[in-house]
């Protein structure tokens, strides 16, 4: 399975489970910065990614181009306990995980989104 991945961070906290996925063969992962709604979706639609993984701060940014985006898996990642409860239902695949976590959970929750 090939899987690229668009990986939308502030911090560098969750780069080592990231770099650990990188390393796995068949996954592609995109880093990228994007603050407004329309570089994120300029990003989308240049970079066709798979999936979507992004620090909980990007939540908003990332919902407020959910209808547009075409039920892209999303990956949401906090150190908070109460972010999973903010993020709204929605007609897509999503997945939280919280800090620490290590580069084979995170490889579990993509292929259980898949």
């Amino acid at each position: 399975m090939n899987i690229k991945a668009l990986l939308l961070q502030d911090s560098s906290s969750c780069i080592q489970p990231i770099n650990e996925m990188t390393e796995e063969p068949g996954y592609e992962v995109l880093r990228v910065k994007a603050t407004t709604s329309n570089e994120l979706l300029d990003y989308i639609f240049m970079l066709q990614p798979d999936l979507i993984i992004c620090e909980a701060s990007h939540r908003k940014l990332t919902l407020n181009v959910e209808q547009r985006i075409n039920k892209i898996p999303i990956v949401f990642i906090s150190t908070a306990e109460t972010a999973a409860v903010e993020i709204p239902l929605l007609n897509r695949s999503i997945a939280y995980l919280r800090q620490p976590f290590t580069g084979k959970v995170l490889l579990a929750m993509i292929q259980f989104l898949f």
